[in-house]
């Protein structure tokens, strides 16, 4: 009887040795509490010339993590969804961006894999586009994976997109990539660096949850305004174009009368640094103007290097002149929400 209990009590201590325990859920330690998300500062005030309301047409990107570690992303288009499961005790922070009109604007017929050097990454990876879902910025680093009918092989892709589910997805390993960065898909292998869109980024860290909490979180516009006129055309044609080193924002050609254009608005593309130092933040981009004469005679009036500041209409005036010793452009930058300012050359 001894030695039945001897290797009972035996193999009991082999088999616990032996079993596995069971993988604990993501971040479990902790009272968990629901916290509700909302969005504030600059994004909610209605301020002409810029609008900046939320609306339901725009895309919400949320990245959560605990401590320094992954903790839950979500994709929404509803801010009274945005509601989260977060651990007492914890420090959490969240990045979160706003693409205005971003399912108008963001590629979203997938069904197909691309190859892109992805904003922040030296090198190319493969992003396969789920049918009906966002592309960037809103990829996510969850590795797909395609049998093909009838065929026994599975191809790896390396990431993937996110769901607009309205909910968060909780996991110390998937998480998106890009929400810092401007660079929007348009098109399935068109992505733009510095796109015609309305942006809003923003951070809080430090956030430890206690039951009953809400969140919010201030959002800064990382975006710019342009408005162009031109005035003085007598005769020809005009060929306005704006550009920095990365990419031409925008060319006007064939101008052949006095013109006051709209509003276009584009979203810088480090928005992290847009955000952290919003109230100076501004960057350099070159107005270049040529001028086709109706005489048959070509006259580049040279280019004019000018800041374009966060969250202002930019307005540049081109003023031509039938002189050939003052010919040349006089740009003038006005931005009503921070300061007046005014650059001339060529004169």
């Amino acid at each position: 009887m001894k030695k039945i209990y001897i290797l009972a009590l035996m193999a009991a201590i082999i088999l616990s040795g032996c079993s596995k325990e069971p993988k604990p859920e993501v971040n479990s330690d902790g009272e968990k509490v629901l916290v509700h998300l909302n969005l504030s500062g600059e994004i909610d005030v209605e301020d002409s010339p810029l609008t900046k309301a939320f609306t339901s047409d725009d895309l919400i990107g949320v990245q959560v993590y605990q401590g320094s570690d992954y903790y839950a992303y979500g994709l929404f288009d509803d801010v009274s969804k945005m509601n989260i499961y977060l651990h007492t005790g914890k420090i959490y922070k969240f990045v979160c961006t706003v693409v205005k009109n971003g399912k108008s604007l963001v590629h979203n017929s997938g069904g197909a894999n691309v190859k892109i050097v992805l904003p922040g990454f030296t090198s190319s990876v493969v992003v396969f586009l789920e049918p009906g879902e966002y592309s960037l910025p809103f990829i996510d680093n969850t590795p797909h994976r395609y049998t093909p009918s009838g065929s026994v092989y599975s191809y790896q892709y390396d990431y993937t997109t996110a769901p607009l589910d309205n909910s968060f997805v909780y996991s110390r390993e998937e998480h998106f990539l890009c929400l810092q960065y401007g660079t929007i898909a348009t098109g399935r292998e068109e992505f733009i660096r510095y796109p015609k869109a309305d942006r809003f980024y923003g951070e809080v860290s430090g956030f430890t949850p206690s039951n009953g909490d809400a969140l919010s979180i201030p959002m800064t516009r990382v975006s710019f305004g342009v408005s162009l006129s031109v005035a003085g055309i007598t005769d020809g044609n005009v060929t306005v174009t704006i550009k920095n080193s990365e990419q031409t924002l925008h060319t006007n050609a064939g101008i052949t009368q006095d013109t006051q254009f709209g509003t276009t608005t584009w979203s810088f593309f480090d928005l992290k640094s847009a955000w952290q130092y919003a109230d100076n933040y501004a960057e350099n981009f070159i107005v270049g103007v040529v001028w086709n004469r109706g005489v048959g005679v070509t006259q580049d009036l040279g280019t004019k290097t000018v800041q374009f500041k966060r969250n202002a209409v930019n307005h540049v005036k081109i003023n031509l002149s039938t002189s050939t010793k003052s010919a040349g452009i006089a740009v003038s930058l006005e931005v009503p929400e921070i300061t007046n300012e005014t650059y001339s050359f060529g004169n």
